[in-house]
């Protein structure tokens, strides 16, 4: 599956220095959309995200280690996703909309409008 960045917030550089991505389909409610990437999906499968696979920002590859229990159908419905990176400190029972990311090479990405992000 493939989405495209189309906006990205003022607060969204503050968040990846922290390790987190907050994604939202262009709909988003304008108090979200200063701490948001805001994407358009360029496909419509469902229920995409799953322990084990990639999302890619560019040519920055992640592997998903931890996918919580909301986190598909909020992707499904509002386009909406927290994207913890390389962060192993947080309560996963906490962040049931979240995913959980790692890399060797990266520690957060970069981020930019007509970016393309792929989820494998």
């Amino acid at each position: 599956m493939k989405t495209k960045i189309t906006m990205v917030g003022e607060e969204v550089q503050e968040l990846l220095d922290g390790g987190v991505l907050i994604m939202f389909n262009p709909n988003a409610p304008q108090e979200l959309k200063d701490v948001a990437a805001l994407h358009e999906k360029q496909s419509d499968e469902q229920d995409v995200l799953h322990v084990g696979g990639t999302i890619s920002f560019g040519s920055q590859k992640f592997k998903i280690d931890f996918v919580g229990s909301e986190a598909n159908n909020n992707f499904n419905e509002l386009g909406h996703l927290s994207v913890y990176f390389n962060n192993t400190d947080e309560d996963t029972g906490k962040l049931p909309g979240s995913i959980f990311v790692s890399s060797n090479e990266v520690t957060a990405p970069v981020i930019e409008p007509d970016q393309i992000v792929s989820i494998d």
